[in-house]
């Protein structure tokens, strides 16, 4: 299926701390060295954020002090924290539909750079669900990079609308960048061995 560019540019919709995660063994995509996926499947959230309750409409925070505080405390070198920039547009079964944005977070922050871009499902809600680049081992079909991310919004777009119609996920699915505080890595959490 061909795919059209699209003229918009990524909003911010805000923050969130994931797990920072290797590639497990059984994902076959040899670039691919940490899952930075939005989805929470592999590179998890911090064991019961939700029960914060800070959150805004699209299940992560407006601001980066926000997102931090969910992180237990101990664990911080366990976790990176992410910023997340959304493409105004959901694709169902091969067709882009503009997707309203219902939340305004703080301007990004200093300090983040773009690791690529990630296509979730979205079945039901306002959640992001799964991510088939990593949930469903698709990261070597669309050449992922380190990150388990695709690294431009056209080839993110292309996979947004394969995924829509041949479901390897259930439901439509959007496009969102992906940024990093710079100062978490995989290296750093490694040279921080944490026990257990």
């Amino acid at each position: 299926m061909r795919s059209h560019a699209l003229t918009v540019t990524p909003l911010l919709i805000g923050y969130f701390p994931k797990r920072i995660t290797p590639k497990p063994d059984w994902i076959n995509a040899p670039a691919v060295i940490e899952i930075c996926s939005v989805s929470g499947c592999i590179a998890t959230a911090p064991e019961n954020w939700i029960q914060h309750w800070t959150h805004n409409e699209l299940w992560v925070y407006d601001t980066v002090a926000a997102a931090r505080a969910v992180i237990p405390a101990g664990q911080e070198a366990q976790f990176a924290l992410y910023a997340y920039r959304i493409v105004p547009t959901i694709f169902p079964e091969g067709v882009s539909n503009a997707l309203e944005i219902p939340v305004r977070p703080e301007p990004l922050a200093p300090g983040f750079s773009s690791l690529g871009f990630d296509v979730v499902s979205r079945s039901a809600g306002t959640n992001f669900e799964c991510s088939p680049l990593s949930c469903c081992d698709l990261a070597a079909d669309w050449n992922a990079n380190q990150f388990c991310l695709l690294p431009d919004l056209d080839t993110a777009v292309a996979a947004a609308r394969r995924f829509s119609v041949e479901q390897p996920e259930p439901g439509p699915y959007v496009v969102i960048e992906v940024l990093r505080e710079r100062r978490t890595s995989l290296e750093a959490a490694r040279s921080n061995p944490i026990d257990g």
